[in-house]
C-alpha cells in the first residue's frame, strides 16, 4: 500500500510572511533551492459523508507553478480553479496524531473532474455498495495556499521535503486562516522528521497539529472549528499491553493539549483554556499509570511557564463566568435595597475580566516563545519512539488503578477526620510536582479547617482525577466485573473531583478580592462560604 509519512506542525500567533521570512534565513534551508506552487484542493464526499465514515478523504487538487520570485502570500486568486496547469486525484486514509502514517493513492487527471474508475484499486472498491456511494460523491469544502517547497538531504541518508503552506478554508460560506509547516519523509526514518522539526523549532514556535486540513475543513463546515476539543475514547482492543495504551491514550492527551492551545492562541474561550488543562491533567495522570513499563518521560521544567499560565487564566475564568455570578444573588439578596452589594460584585466582575485578558495576552506571547513550543515537540518525538510492546501482567491496569482507589479513600477519609494531617494522605504538592510521600501518622493533630485540612483535600482532588483519566483511558482494555468496578471508581472519582473543585473555586475567588482590594464585605462573604461548603461537604 502507497504511504505518506509527515509531521504536521502549527505556527501559532504568526503570519505566513513572519514564517516564511525565517524560514528563508534558516541556516537549514537558506541556500536550498525553493520551489512554489499554487494549489486548490476541492475535497469530496457524500451528503450523508459516507467517506467521513471510512476514515477517508478524497480530493481533486489543481497545481500551478509560480514564478520563483513571486511573493509566497500573493496571487491566490489569480487564477480559476480551470486554469491551473495541472490536476490529480488523491484518496487518502486518516492518519494518527501529529507524525501520521496514511494511506495514499493519487491518479493524474486530464480535467477537473472526479475519475471514480481509479478508486477501484483503493480500499473504498471493497466496500459493500462502493459504486452507489461513488456516484453519489459531491464537493464539500475547499482549500487554496500557496506552498513554498524546500528538499532537506541529510548526511545519514533521509531525504525530507518542507512545505510551508498559506491560504485559507471554505466551507459551506465559510473562511477561516490556513497556515501550516508539513515534513514529509521521502526517504529514511521517521525519527529525522523530529530532528529536523526541533531545529527549525530554535527560530520558530512549532506545535504538533493532527488535525489534517481535511480534517479542519471539515469542522468550518459542521460549525465547530473555533470550538473546544475535548478528550475521544482510545481505540484499543481488549487486554492491551502498556505501549499500545500508552500511543492511544497519551497520544490523545498530547493530541487534546496541542488542539487546545492553537485555539487558544486566536480565540477567548475559557472552554479551551479548560480542556488545554485536561489534556494536561490526562497526559500527567497517564504517565503515572504507565510508569513502570515506560521509558523515563521527557523533562517538564521547559512548558513550567505555560502550564502556570494556563492555570492561573482558567481561576479568573471560573471565578468571573461560573463562581462568582452563582453566589452574587444570595449576596445582594435585594438590589433595591442593597445597591452598594450590587455594585460590589459588578466592580468584582469587571475587574477579573480585566485581569483574565492580561493573562491571556502573557499565555499568547508563550505560545509565540520557541523554547516553550519545543517542549511539546519532544513530548511528540519521546511518544514515537516508543517500543512496539511492552510484556507486563495481565491485571496491570487494575491492579495499579485498585491502589490509586485505595488512596484515594484513605486520603478522603484523614480529610473527613478530625486530626486532619495525623492520617495516610499525602502532603498536598503543586500540580505538576513529584508524588510526594503520605503524611507521617505522627504530625501533631490539626484543627477541622486548618491549612492541613484544605491541603489534604487538594491532595485528594489531584488523586480523583488522576484515578478518573486513568479510568477512563484503559476502560476499553477490560470487561466483565472488572470493567463494572472500574466504572464504579470512575464515578466516584468524578464526584469528589466535583465537591472538592467546587470548594476549592470559591476560596480561590476570596482570595483573589482580598488580594485585588475588593469589597471586603463581598470578600467576606466568599470566603464563608468556602468555609461552610468545606465544612458540609
Amino acid at each position: 500500500m502507497p504511504q505518506e509519512i509527515e509531521l504536521k506542525l502549527a505556527l501559532p500567533g504568526l503570519d505566513g510572511a513572519q514564517v516564511e521570512r525565517a524560514l528563508r534565513s534558516h541556516p537549514l534551508l537558506r541556500h536550498r533551492p525553493i520551489q512554489r506552487l499554487r494549489l486548490t484542493n476541492r475535497y469530496y464526499d457524500t451528503p450523508d459523508g459516507w467517506l467521513r465514515q471510512q476514515r477517508c478523504a478524497l480530493r481533486v487538487r489543481g497545481i500551478e507553478r509560480l514564478d520563483a520570485t513571486e511573493h509566497a502570500l500573493n496571487g491566490i486568486d489569480a487564477k480559476a480553479p480551470g486554469g491551473a496547469r495541472q490536476w490529480e486525484q488523491t484518496l487518502k486514509t486518516a492518519g494518527e496524531g501529529a507524525l501520521s502514517t496514511r494511506g495514499e493513492w493519487t491518479t493524474p487527471l486530464r480535467r477537473t473532474a472526479l475519475d471514480t474508475a481509479a478508486l477501484t484499486n483503493t480500499p473504498l472498491g471493497g466496500l459493500p455498495d462502493w459504486e452507489a456511494q461513488v456516484a453519489a460523491l459531491r464537493p464539500v469544502y475547499e482549500t487554496q495556499c500557496v506552498r513554498t517547497l524546500w528538499t532537506v538531504r541529510r548526511r545519514d541518508g533521509s531525504v525530507i521535503e518542507v512545505a510551508l503552506d498559506v491560504g485559507r478554508l471554505r466551507a459551506v460560506g465559510r473562511r477561516a486562516p490556513l497556515l501550516e509547516l508539513e515534513l514529509e519523509l521521502i526517504e529514511g526514518d521517521a525519527t529525522a522528521l523530529y530532528e529536523l522539526a526541533a531545529r527549525l523549532g530554535t527560530r520558530l514556535p512549532l506545535i504538533p497539529a493532527r488535525t489534517s486540513k481535511a480534517q479542519q475543513a471539515q469542522r468550518l463546515a459542521d460549525g465547530c472549528f473555533d470550538a473546544a476539543v475535548r478528550a475521544r475514547t482510545p481505540n484499543l482492543p481488549r487486554a492491551a499491553d502498556p505501549a499500545t495504551v500508552a500511543r492511544a491514550a497519551l497520544g490523545d492527551a498530547l493530541g487534546q493539549l496541542c488542539d487546545n492551545l492553537l485555539l487558544i492562541a486566536r480565540s477567548d474561550d475559557p472552554e479551551a483554556v479548560h480542556q488545554a488543562r485536561v489534556g494536561w491533567r490526562r497526559w500527567r495522570s497517564l504517565l503515572r499509570l504507565l510508569r513502570p513499563w515506560l521509558p523515563p518521560p521527557p523533562d517538564r521544567a521547559a512548558l513550567r511557564p505555560l502550564l502556570d499560565a494556563l492555570g492561573a487564566v482558567r481561576d479568573l475564568d471560573v471565578a468571573q463566568t461560573e463562581t462568582l455570578p452563582a453566589w452574587a444573588d444570595a449576596f445582594i439578596e435585594d438590589a433595591t435595597q442593597h445597591p452598594e452589594r450590587q455594585r460590589a460584585v459588578q466592580r468584582s466582575l469587571r475587574a477579573l475580566r480585566h485581569a483574565a485578558a492580561q493573562q491571556r495576552q502573557r499565555l499568547r506571547a508563550l505560545l509565540r516563545e520557541p523554547s516553550v513550543t519545543q517542549a511539546l515537540l519532544v513530548c511528540s518525538a519521546w511518544l514515537h519512539a516508543l517500543p512496539a510492546r511492552i510484556d507486563a501482567p495481565e491485571d496491570w491496569a487494575a491492579e495499579r488503578l485498585r491502589r490509586w482507589q485505595q488512596r484515594l479513600l484513605r486520603t478522603l477519609e484523614a480529610a473527613q477526620s478530625d486530626t486532619g494531617a495525623a492520617s495516610l494522605a499525602p502532603a498536598a504538592t503543586p500540580a505538576d510536582a513529584p508524588e510526594a510521600p503520605n503524611v507521617p501518622a505522627a504530625a501533631p493533630a490539626q484543627p477541622a479547617g486548618s491549612p492541613d485540612r484544605v491541603e489534604i483535600l487538594h491532595a485528594a482532588r489531584l488523586l480523583a482525577k488522576r484515578l478518573r483519566y486513568g479510568a477512563e483511558a484503559v476502560a476499553p482494555t477490560l470487561g466483565g466485573r472488572l470493567l463494572r468496578r472500574l466504572l464504579r471508581w470512575q464515578r466516584h472519582a468524578r464526584d469528589w473531583q466535583t465537591r472538592i473543585g467546587a470548594q476549592r473555586d470559591l476560596q480561590l475567588a476570596a482570595q483573589w478580592l482580598t488580594a485585588h482590594g475588593q469589597d471586603p464585605a463581598w470578600a467576606a462573604f466568599v470566603r464563608g462560604a468556602a468555609a461552610a461548603l468545606r465544612r458540609l461537604r
